[in-house]
């Protein structure tokens, strides 16, 4: 793949001139950072730059893995501008201006139309001419939304409707809730038909638990919108909720569920900070939520900075259990959040991934184990006792994503499958 804004600054390192070659170094940081930013945007979706920046406060806290990526990318940008300006400087002229200049024009005039790549997808970067046809194409998408971060969420109407508005009757809902938004929980396509079922299992084989429905979903590209879609049957055309405004929020379930006499509480393991979730949870009628650290065991796991969710499992459970009268819990999990550490897999794998359907597929054979762990986890707790008389309902918050598997393509793109059981 060419990115063509190195090529565009090549001029200032063919003039060999002292100035120029500051310049070019200058401009070769700039044009590196801004490509580094645009492929993690594949991987991790943020809207805007100052989004990007907050969430650099959590990296002390990142795993490991994310800390190799960083010092990677560094090293590279050393060793390759030093090399630059060391070795290549040297086969360099002003007289190749002039063919420079002649490759601009073929461009100009050949590629420019983009030969028909579809540009509605700004989450990935697609073609020969790499981010270049986002920056151009999208200029102003990019300046307004992706780097300054102001427009407004305009909340509308999700079309495919949330799995929770569809599985419990809001017009006589049952006394308890518990509503579990489940971080990358995805169809696996390999063999579905016999690894997706097997990942909830757990659930199901325990006596006093009764299966309602189970099935999937359509889904979007992000944790927050699915908790937009889930809660509230909203939609977003960008992730910055906090600006509002929040009139649409009074169908969320949570508010009216508050109306109905419900005590509503939510959990979840990370910071409240992060995606500005304790300015506008309030507004969906989640006033009383609790973050990292505000548990009873505030044990950190690997994959994502925040409590352990089999931890976490038995303070929802007490509070469920607390709840003299009329309960809604909303439970986002954590753990099995990429980059799906096997340091948060407890005891032995459920699926060995060392079998060919996982050859390639590593990052999705740890997901699945961390899947099964969960509602492991979670039988285990209504074995237990816990969750007596509630009905649960758990669907996944988007497909997981996946970074290093020789194959990306182990779940599917835009549905999330979903469970709903009733304990006895």
């Amino acid at each position: 793949m060419i990115v063509l804004e190195y090529i565009w600054i090549l001029p200032l390192l063919f003039l060999r001139r002292r100035w120029s070659l500051i310049l070019f170094a200058l401009a070769y940081i700039v044009v590196y950072i801004f490509d580094i930013l645009y492929w993690i945007k594949q991987f991790y979706h943020y809207d805007n730059i100052v989004e990007f920046i907050e969430i650099l406060r959590f990296i002390p806290h990142a795993p490991k893995l994310y800390w190799l990526f960083i010092t990677v990318f560094v090293l590279y940008l050393a060793i390759s501008l030093f090399l630059i300006l060391k070795y290549i400087v040297r086969l360099c002229s002003g007289r190749m201006i002039w063919s420079l200049g002649l490759l601009y024009l073929i461009f100009s005039v050949f590629f420019f139309d983009y030969r028909g790549v579809n540009l509605s997808n700004r989450y990935q970067t697609t073609g020969w001419w790499g981010s270049y046809y986002e920056t151009i194409k999208n200029l102003k998408f990019n300046h307004e939304f992706f780097w300054r971060g102001t427009v407004k969420p305009e909340f509308y109407d999700w079309p495919h409707g949330g799995v929770l508005q569809k599985q419990i009757d809001m017009q006589n809902p049952p006394k308890k809730i518990l509503f579990i938004l489940n971080e990358s929980w995805g169809m696996f396509i390999p063999e579905h038909g016999a690894v997706n079922p097997s990942v909830d299992a757990p659930l199901i084989n325990i006596p006093n638990v009764q299966l309602i429905a189970q099935g999937e979903n359509p889904a979007l590209h992000s944790t927050i919108m699915g908790e937009l879609r889930e809660l509230c049957d909203l939609k977003a055309k960008s992730s910055n909720f906090i600006l509002g405004p929040f009139d649409k929020f009074t169908q969320c379930v949570p508010v009216h569920l508050q109306k109905e006499g419900y005590l509503v509480q939510a959990f979840h393991g990370s910071y409240s900070k992060m995606y500005d979730r304790k300015d506008w949870y309030p507004h969906m009628g989640l006033q009383n939520a609790r973050f990292f650290p505000q548990f009873s065991n505030i044990k950190q796991c690997h994959s994502f900075p925040g409590a352990c969710d089999y931890n976490i499992v038995h303070d929802v459970s007490a509070a469920n259990k607390a709840a003299q009268g009329k309960s809604f819990i909303y439970w986002l999990t954590l753990d099995t959040h990429h980059p799906y550490s096997e340091k948060d897999i407890l005891g032995n794998y459920t699926y060995d991934c060392k079998q060919p359907i996982f050859d390639g597929r590593q990052e999705a054979c740890r997901n699945l184990n961390l899947q099964h762990q969960f509602f492991t986890v979670l039988a285990n707790e209504i074995k237990a006792g816990g969750f007596k008389d509630t009905d649960i309902v758990v669907v996944g918050d988007h497909s997981p994503p996946i970074m290093l598997d020789k194959y990306k393509d182990s779940f599917k793109e835009d549905s999330v499958p979903f469970i709903h059981v009733r304990v006895h």
